[in-house]
C-alpha cells in the first residue's frame, strides 16, 4: 500500500461532520471517500464473516454465488451507514447515537442499513431531550470543573480622598495668602 491508499483509508474512516456543515455536504464528502477507496481497489467495510453472518441471520445455508455477492455489498453497505452515522455532528445527533447503541444491547438492531437512510434519519430526527433540560447543552458538560488560584499579592495603601482634599486646601491657603 502506498500513501494514496493510507490517506484515502484514513479520509474514509476519520469523515466527522463539521460545527457548521450541512448533513448533504458531509453525505457528499463520505461518500465521495468511500468512492475514492473503491477507485484505489481498497474494499472497506468487507470481512471475511460480515457475509456468513449475514446468511446465517437470513436462515440461507446453501448459498450461490450470486447470494454471497449479494449479502456481501449488502454488509458493505450497511458498514458504510453506520459509519456515516457515527460520523455525524456528536452534539446534534449524540442521544440519537446512544439510543440506537442502547436498542442493540437488548437485540433491536434499529441502525439504518445504507447511507441514503442514515442520512434520512438524521435529517428528521429531532431532540426530544432538549425539554428535560435548561440548557440543550448542559449534558454535555457534566464531569468538567475549572478551578482558579491566584495569588494574592500585598496592595499599597491607597491615599484617602481626604488626605489629598486636605493637601490641595494647605497648598491653596498658602498661595491665596503670599
Amino acid at each position: 500500500m502506498g500513501y494514496n491508499h493510507v490517506v484515502a483509508v484514513m479520509n474514509y474512516y476519520c469523515v466527522q461532520q463539521e460545527r457548521f456543515q450541512s448533513l448533504q455536504e458531509c453525505r457528499d464528502q463520505f461518500v465521495t471517500y468511500s468512492e475514492e477507496c473503491e477507485l484505489l481497489g481498497i474494499k472497506v467495510g468487507a470481512s471475511e464473516n460480515g457475509g456468513a453472518k449475514m446468511l446465517m441471520r437470513m436462515k440461507i445455508t446453501n448459498p450461490t454465488q450470486q447470494q454471497k455477492n449479494d449479502v456481501e455489498k449488502k454488509a458493505i453497505e450497511e458498514h458504510h451507514a453506520i459509519l456515516f452515522l457515527l460520523g455525524a455532528c456528536k452534539y446534534k445527533y449524540r442521544n440519537l447515537v446512544e439510543d440506537m447503541k442502547n436498542d442493540v444491547i437488548i437485540k433491536k438492531d434499529s441502525f439504518p442499513k445504507t447511507v441514503s437512510e442514515a442520512s434520512h434519519v438524521l435529517s428528521k430526527w429531532r431532540n426530544s431531550y432538549r425539554r428535560k433540560y435548561n440548557n440543550s447543552k448542559s449534558e454535555s458538560n457534566y464531569g468538567i470543573a475549572f478551578a482558579t488560584v491566584t495569588e494574592e499579592k500585598k496592595k499599597k495603601p491607597k491615599r484617602t480622598t481626604r488626605k489629598r482634599n486636605h493637601l490641595f486646601q494647605v497648598h491653596a491657603k498658602r498661595t491665596l495668602f503670599q
